[in-house]
């Protein structure tokens, strides 16, 4: 674009999944404008969209135009003006400072017009060409730029080390910690259970020498 006399006025890049997109905004010559969609073009591998489309701002321009030379006009009256509440003998202050505010809200105005037509000149002047980057599927390498083979398997060792010093972490924490108040927890209830079931097998011993006795003594008493 440099050569037609153009610039870049404004290039937006970002990365959707594995694709680099772009935006651009591109300021040419308004008569350089078929070469430089014709440079376009011929850069891309498949124009997939194209429209044209024009704005006329003549009369926004002569209603400019328009309000310029009354502001003007009007300038030149509070001018006059001033100069005659200056040589007033009467005049104050305050009557100065009233026409002379007047005065610089009427320049403001007159600078807010010159500034709209020179933007208005500038976009007539100049055509603004939008471009949309698309990537093509077919010109991606088959291995993508960057690829580190040796940086994976060193990211996937330091994983696994550190999943090997988390469990060994937590086998600490089993033997040193939770082992002993399982313990303590534990004998208790072994214990318990252990006089439970010998507190059982005595009562079962007991009642059965009691039968025993009782068979033993309906037996001498038949004979």
């Amino acid at each position: 674009m440099g050569e037609l006399g153009g610039y870049i006025a404004n290039s937006n890049a970002w990365r959707q999944g594995d694709w680099l997109r772009a935006n651009l905004t591109l300021r040419v010559p308004a008569e350089s404008l078929e070469t430089a969609l014709d440079q376009i073009k011929a850069l891309a591998v498949k124009v997939q969209r194209e429209s044209l489309s024009g704005e006329d701002v003549t009369e926004q321009y002569t209603d400019l135009g328009a309000r310029l030379r009354n502001l003007e006009a009007t300038e030149k009256e509070l001018l006059a003006l001033l100069t005659e509440v200056r040589e007033k003998p009467n005049s104050t202050a305050e009557d100065i400072l009233d026409v002379h505010r007047r005065l610089s809200e009427i320049r403001g105005e007159i600078e807010q017009v010159k500034g709209r037509m020179q933007y208005l000149e500038q976009m007539t002047a100049m055509a603004t060409i939008d471009v949309e980057l698309v990537p093509d599927p077919l010109a991606q390498p088959v291995v993508e730029p960057g690829w580190a083979p040796l940086r994976t398997l060193t990211e996937a060792s330091r994983s696994l080390v550190r999943s090997l010093k988390g469990l060994v972490d937590i086998l600490i924490w089993l033997v040193i910690y939770l082992l002993p108040i399982l313990l303590l927890i534990a004998i208790p209830i072994v214990l318990l259970v252990l006089l439970i079931r010998w507190l059982v097998r005595r009562g079962r011993d007991r009642r059965r020498a009691k039968k025993e006795m009782e068979m033993e003594t309906a037996s001498r008493e038949e004979n």
